[in-house]
C-alpha cells in the first residue's frame, strides 16, 4: 500500500555506522599522512635530474682550458677586450676568443639543460620548472654582454659602479654565472643536496675569480720549470671543473640507485 514506510531491519545494529567511522582513528590518519609524505618524497626524488647540468658545465669548463693557456709570454698578452666580462682583461694571460667561447658555451649549456629537463619530464611524468633557470642564466649572460657597452657610453658612466670588479679580471666570471644557475636549479628541484653542491661550487668559483690558486701549490712544493709556467693558471680552471664533475658523477650514481629501488 502506498504511503507505508518500511520497518527497520531488526537485524541491523543502529550503532554500526558510528562504530565504522570510529574505526578510522588517529593511528590510521597518521598512517595516511605518512604515506602521502612518502609519495611526495618519491615524486621529488624522481624529479631530481641535476647530474646532467653538473657534468655538462664541468665538461664545458674543461673544454675551455686551451683558452687559459697562453701561447707566449712577455710584455704582450694574448687576451683582449673582446666581451670583457666573459673573457677577462689583457692584464691576465688568456687567449683571444675566450669571451666568445663562453658566450657560445653558456647559451649551449642553458639550451641543453632546458632540453634535458623537458625530456626527463616526459619520461617520468613529473616536471621540474626549469623555465626560471633558462630565463635567469640567459638574462645574466645578456647583462654581462651589455653592461660594458652601456658603461662606456657618456651618459651611463654610473654603470661602472655595478661592474663585477675583480671577479672578471681572470676570465673566470662565467664560473660565477654557472653558480647562479645552480642555485636556481636547487630551488626549482627543492633539492638540499644540490643546494650544498651549489654552495661548494660557488666557493670555488669565487676563489678562482679572486685568487691565484697556483700560489697554494707553490707553497706545497710545486716548482714549475720555464716551459711549465704557461700552465700555472690552470688550477683556477681545474678546481671548479673538478667540483662539478665529481658532484655530477656522484649525483648520477645516487639518482640511478634511487630509481632502481623505487
Amino acid at each position: 500500500m502506498t504511503g507505508e514506510t518500511a520497518d527497520p531491519d531488526p537485524t541491523e545494529d543502529p550503532a554500526e555506522p558510528a562504530r565504522a567511522e570510529a574505526a578510522v582513528g588517529p593511528e590510521d590518519a597518521a598512517g595516511l599522512l605518512s604515506e602521502l609524505r612518502q609519495l611526495r618524497r618519491n615524486a621529488r626524488s624522481a624529479r631530481h635530474a641535476y647530474w646532467f647540468p653538473l657534468v655538462l658545465f664541468g665538461l664545458l669548463i674543461v673544454a675551455a682550458i686551451p683558452f687559459y693557456v697562453p701561447s707566449k709570454f712577455g710584455n704582450g698578452f694574448d687576451g683582449g677586450p673582446d666581451l670583457p666580462i666573459l673573457g677577462g682583461f689583457s692584464g691576465f694571460v688568456t687567449q683571444k676568443g675566450l669571451g666568445y667561447y663562453w658566450l657560445a658555451a653558456l647559451l649551449l649549456g642553458v639550451a641543453l639543460t632546458f632540453w634535458w629537463y623537458r625530456r626527463h619530464a616526459r619520461r617520468i611524468g613529473v616536471r621540474t620548472p626549469s623555465r626560471g633557470y633558462l630565463i635567469t642564466v640567459s638574462a645574466v649572460t645578456a647583462l654581462a654582454l651589455a653592461l660594458p657597452l652601456l658603461a662606456w657610453l657618456g651618459p651611463l658612466h654610473f654603470l661602472n659602479a655595478v661592474m663585477p670588479g675583480d671577479l672578471i679580471f681572470r676570465g673566470t666570471f662565467p664560473f660565477v654565472i654557472i653558480a647562479i644557475g645552480l642555485w636556481v636549479l636547487a630551488w626549482a628541484e627543492r633539492s638540499l643536496a644540490l643546494g650544498v653542491i651549489a654552495l661548494a661550487y660557488t666557493g670555488t668559483a669565487l676563489l678562482a675569480s679572486l685568487y691565484n690558486i697556483e700560489n697554494v701549490l707553490f707553497r706545497l712544493g710545486w716548482n714549475p720549470s720555464s716551459s711549465q709556467w704557461r700552465f700555472t693558471g690552470l688550477p683556477n680552471v681545474l678546481l671548479p671543473a673538478f667540483v662539478l664533475l665529481a658532484a655530477g658523477v656522484g649525483a648520477f650514481v645516487v639518482q640511478r640507485r634511487q630509481r632502481t629501488v623505487a
